[in-house]
């Protein structure tokens, strides 16, 4: 039970698109480089603040420090030129884009809703369906040639998504309801409350560190001589923090999540009245507006790849 609601377990991965999970795939590797990097540039600054701010009693000290000072900052400068050619964080952007829009064909697949309606013959709607992944990939032509011919050897259309389609309309609606919308719903909520969590400790991360910085500034007038600068490295710090904060965006992820996860808990109150097939396509088609809503403001706030 999570927050009063039956778990339910979502489609696994193996039986959606291989399109989906190349893209998947794609952007958690370049998310991890990324954050990796981000990680140890602000490192870098926070450690060249350390030995800017030590006192040397010696020439050779002095000299020592100025080196080591000089080497973080370089090997930071190197890091920020790696990450503005390298550009991961648009690939991690734009394979998200990709996958979650892959993932919502496959729902759309699965359900006979436009434009893969139940009166189509399985022949026409396969043809649909492989016609709106390569214009995906038209679409995002960057993020497809770091695919890699990894999803070309594995199967768009699973047997999985075979049944599920060929299922009757109450089967295929339960399945839905549970699989995608609810698993969703509880997916977003969770995620709405692990980035408030996040949020405050990183705000009160900074905000001690701001603290002890005013008491080191303040010790300075009554120890002058003290060997070393702390305030100055408690600076950078908590400057470094909020850096941090700012590219894992958890205050607006939260704010989005909670949204997506209540507009997803109205739109399942609604599954049980969708008794025809068309009225539950367009069941289908709300609910996926819905999910990629969140996705595409998440995409439109970064620069992707295209």
């Amino acid at each position: 039970m999570i927050w009063g609601v039956r778990l339910v377990p979502s489609l696994p991965d193996a039986d959606l698109p291989a399109l989906y999970r190349a893209a998947d795939r794609a952007s958690m590797a370049a998310q991890r480089t990324y954050l990796r990097f981000v990680r140890a540039d602000l490192a870098l600054i926070v450690a060249s603040a350390v030995f800017g701010s030590c006192a040397a009693s010696t020439v050779e000290l002095r000299a020592v420090l100025a080196v080591l000072g000089a080497t973080a900052f370089v090997a930071g400068l190197i890091l920020t030129v790696l990450l503005m050619q390298m550009r991961p964080d648009r690939l991690w952007f734009g394979g998200r884009a990709v996958a979650e829009s892959a993932k919502t064909i496959a729902w759309r697949y699965m359900m006979g809703a436009e434009p893969y309606r139940k009166e189509l013959t399985d022949q026409e709607a396969d043809r649909r369906f492989s016609e709106e992944l390569r214009k995906l990939l038209r679409d995002r032509s960057g993020v497809a040639a770091s695919l890699g011919g990894s999803a070309a050897a594995e199967q768009q259309i699973t047997p999985r998504m075979r049944e599920i389609r060929s299922e009757e309309l109450p089967t295929r609606r339960r399945i839905y309801a549970e699989a995608r919308i609810q698993d969703q719903r509880i997916w977003y909520a969770g995620k709405a409350c692990s980035n408030r969590l996040a949020s405050t400790r990183w705000l009160v991360l900074v905000a001690v560190t701001q603290l002890f910085g005013a008491g080191a500034a303040m010790a300075r007038i009554f120890w002058p001589d003290l060997g070393f600068d702390l305030a100055s490295v408690l600076a950078a710090a908590a400057a470094a923090f909020l850096a941090w904060l700012q590219v894992k965006q958890h205050q607006s992820l939260a704010q989005a999540y909670g949204l997506a996860a209540h507009e997803l808990g109205l739109i399942e109150t609604q599954a049980g009245h969708a008794i025809a097939e068309e009225a539950f396509s367009s069941f289908v088609a709300d609910a996926e507006a819905a999910i990629s809503r969140e996705h595409t403001m998440w995409v439109a706030r970064r620069d992707v790849v295209t």
